[in-house]
C-alpha cells in the first residue's frame, strides 16, 4: 500500500511563550481581513506584514519578541507534518498482509535552511523522500506561539517567508508521484503553482486509480487579492469532484465554500462532488459528512465510496484536556494539531484500503483515532514528533484513542 504526499513542507522557526496581549503584538494585529496584520490562528506573508507595519520584517520580529533566538526548529507545513504522522503510525505495520510505503515529494532552496529541512526529513520513517532543490532561498515560517491565549487553550500565528515553495511547479512532480494508492495534497495554498493546477493534478491522480485527499490551509494570497471574496480551489474552482476526502478548519471551509456556517460549507462540498468533508473547529466538535450527491463526468469517478453520512459532530478528546489541566507542564502548543489529525485520517484510509474495504467507507470511524491524534499534538512543541524508536508515537497515542472511544461510548 503506497501513500504519496506533496504540498507545503518547510521549516518552522518556533518562538514559544509569546504574549499576544502585549503592546507590540497589539500594534501588529490585523484590523480587517487581508490587510497584512497578524491574526491568531492564521498565516500572513512577511512582505504583507512589512507593508502593514511600515518597516522591515526583521525589525518587526525583533520588536515582537525582544530579538530573542528561536526556541526550536521543526518540520512544518500541512503536507509534510501530516505525511510524517502517517509514516510514523504506519511504519512497520501490516494490514491484510500488506505493508505501507509512505513517500513525501517536496522542494527546498539552496541554503542552510534547506540543509536543516532535509535533515529533519531524514530522521522520519518515510520509505523515501524526493526533495527537489531550487536555486533560491528556502521557504520558512516563523511560528509565534502564545500558550496563554484564549483562557489558556493556546494559539499561534504564522509569518511566511517566501522561497522555493513559491516556484514548486506541477512538472516538478515526477510520473512516479502519481503511482500510488493514496495521493494527498496538503496546504497547496502556500504552493501557488500547485494550487492553481490542483484540478489537473487530482484528475491525473484519479486516472491512475488513487484515492485523493486534500487538506486546506489559510489562502492568504487569495484573501489579499480578493478580500472577503470566496476562495477558488483549482483554476476554475472545479477541483471538488476529484477529491475523495476534503479536510479544512472552519475558517478555511467558510472562505473556500463561500458559505456562512460550517454545516452549509460541508453540504456544499459534498454537493460539489467531494466523497467526504471534515471540518475541524478548535475546541468545538469536529463536523463531518459523506456521500456524493452531484452529477459529474465519468472522468471524475472514484474507485472508493463512502457510507452516506449526514452531518454529525464528534467532540474533542477529553483525556487530553484532563491531562493538560492536571499537568500544565506537559503542554506543548497547538501547532500541527490539524495536520496530525489529517495524518491519522490518511493512515486510517490506508489501513481500510489494505483490508480490502474500498466500498462503504465509514467517515466517522476514520475520524475517531484522528481526533485523539490531533489532541496528542498539544503535548508537542511544533507539529512534528521525533521518535526515539520506530513505533514510539503509535504506542504513545494508543491510550488516548482507547480513552476517546470510551468517552464516545459513555456519551452515546
Amino acid at each position: 500500500m503506497t501513500i504519496h504526499g506533496t504540498g507545503c513542507g518547510l521549516l518552522d522557526c518556533i518562538y514559544a511563550d509569546e504574549d499576544f496581549s502585549g503592546p507590540a503584538y497589539q500594534k501588529a494585529m490585523s484590523k480587517k481581513s487581508g490587510d497584512g496584520g497578524l491574526t491568531p490562528g492564521q498565516l500572513v506573508y512577511s512582505d504583507a506584514l512589512e507593508k502593514f507595519m511600515g518597516k522591515n520584517y526583521d525589525e518587526v520580529l525583533a520588536s515582537l519578541n525582544a530579538n530573542k533566538a528561536p526556541d526550536t526548529w521543526n518540520l512544518g507545513g500541512p503536507s509534510a507534518v501530516s505525511m510524517a504522522h502517517a509514516a510514523q503510525i504506519l511504519a512497520g505495520k501490516t494490514t491484510g498482509g500488506e505493508s505501507f510505503a509512505v513517500r513525501y515529494f517536496g522542494v527546498r532552496g539552496s541554503d542552510t535552511t534547506g540543509d536543516i529541512l532535509e535533515k529533519k526529513f531524514s530522521v522520519l520513517p518515510f520509505t523515501n523522500t524526493s526533495i527537489l532543490q531550487k536555486n533560491c532561498p528556502s521557504s520558512r515560517v516563523d511560528v509565534l506561539s502564545d500558550t496563554h491565549y484564549d483562557n489558556g487553550s493556546g494559539e499561534r500565528t504564522f509569518v511566511y517567508r517566501k522561497g522555493a515553495q513559491d516556484i514548486f511547479l506541477p512538472e516538478d512532480l515526477s510520473d512516479d508521484f502519481f503511482n500510488a494508492d493514496i495521493i494527498a495534497f496538503g496546504g497547496t495554498g502556500l504552493t501557488p503553482c500547485l494550487h492553481d493546477n490542483l484540478t489537473a493534478l487530482l484528475k491525473r491522480s484519479r486516472k491512475n486509480g488513487a484515492l485523493t485527499e486534500v487538506n486546506l490551509v489559510f489562502d492568504f494570497r487569495n484573501e489579499a487579492e480578493n478580500p472577503g471574496q470566496k476562495w477558488k480551489l483549482g483554476k476554475k474552482d472545479d477541483a471538488y469532484q476529484y477529491i475523495d476526502v476534503l479536510i479544512a478548519d472552519q475558517e478555511e471551509a467558510l472562505k473556500t465554500s463561500g458559505k456562512v456556517s460550517a454545516e452549509e460549507a460541508a453540504a456544499w462540498f459534498i454537493n460539489q462532488g467531494c466523497g467526504a468533508a471534515i471540518i475541524t473547529r478548535g475546541r468545538q466538535p469536529v463536523l463531518l459528512c459523506a456521500g456524493r450527491s452531484g452529477l459529474f463526468g465519468a472522468d471524475a469517478a472514484s474507485f472508493v465510496s463512502f457510507k452516506k453520512t449526514d452531518i454529525l459532530y464528534l467532540p474533542v478528546c477529553e483525556e487530553v484536556n484532563s491531562e493538560l489541566a492536571a499537568y500544565p507542564e506537559r503542554r506543548g502548543d497547538t501547532t500541527g494539531c490539524g495536520d496530525n489529525f489529517t495524518g491519522q485520517v490518511i493512515a486510517e484510509l490506508a489501513k481500510a484500503l489494505a483490508s480490502g474495504n474500498h466500498n462503504n467507507l465509514d467517515i466517522r470511524e476514520l475520524c475517531i483515532p484522528a481526533i485523539a491524534a490531533g489532541g496528542f499534538a498539544c503535548f508537542i512543541v511544533g507539529g512534528t514528533y521525533y521518535e526515539k524508536e520506530t513505533g514510539e508515537k503509535r504506542r504513545l497515542l494508543e491510550p488516548y484513542i482507547k480513552a476517546y472511544k470510551k468517552q464516545l461510548e459513555n456519551t452515546g
